[in-house]
């Protein structure tokens, strides 16, 4: 008799590897661990690629962190200013994201993808290796608590690094930061204006300078 592996053997395996704090969640095929905290909601993803009713092959694990005083802001300022450059939507769009594939070794990530999980046997095979993902993404979020922690990290990246590491739209979320932490902002802000005028974004533009004008009456 084929084995069936669908959503419900999917979940059950996840409930083995949910870090301690957290709930599993779901939207429609999608799982992810959630931690609600004051200041932020930490969100920590394994992907997998679906064969339902057949198997599962994950992919990796990365973490999401919502800011909820940072994304407030924002959200402010879009709901009277919509843009098609982005959308937000309060308290489920997130401020930063990191992947944690990249602690894998080579075999081991290729053992990660490789394995079709139908079944007990076949997830205990990739288990140790998402929970090692897990466990990194978690202490991630215990090293990194605040806002100054995060802005701190995306200023040791290159430009790159950094624009994956914040969720779009980067520029943004940075003034609001530097906002926040008592930084320079308008200058950074003025300078993004000048740019998106240049390339004839104007909607972004107009974006830019209403939230220059909120954080300047904040």
């Amino acid at each position: 008799m084929e084995t069936v592996y669908n959503k419900e053997e999917l979940q059950v395996h996840l409930e083995l590897i949910k870090p301690a704090g957290y709930a599993l969640e779901s939207f429609e095929n999608e799982f992810y661990f959630t931690r609600q905290e004051a200041q932020r909601k930490i969100t920590v993803t394994p992907f997998y690629d679906e064969y339902f009713p057949h198997d599962a092959v994950f992919t990796g694990v990365s973490v999401s962190v919502l800011f909820y005083e940072l994304e407030q802001i924002l959200n402010n300022v879009y709901v009277n200013n919509p843009t098609t450059d982005f959308k937000h939507t309060l308290n489920k769009t997130n401020s930063f994201r990191k992947g944690f594939t990249s602690i894998l070794s080579a075999s081991d990530y290729e053992k990660l993808k490789s394995t079709k999980v139908s079944d007990d046997s076949s997830f205990y095979i990739v288990k140790p290796l998402l929970e090692q993902m897990v466990s990194a993404a978690v202490n991630f979020t215990i090293q990194n608590q605040t806002l100054q922690n995060f802005y701190n990290l995306g200023e040791s990246m290159n430009e790159d690094d950094q624009l994956n590491f914040y969720v779009h739209p980067a520029s943004f979320r940075m003034a609001i930061i530097k906002k926040l932490l008592n930084l320079p902002y308008s200058t950074f802000l003025a300078h993004e204006i000048t740019l998106y005028n240049q390339h004839n974004m104007v909607e972004v533009a107009s974006f830019a300078l209403a939230l220059k004008n909120h954080l300047d009456n904040l």
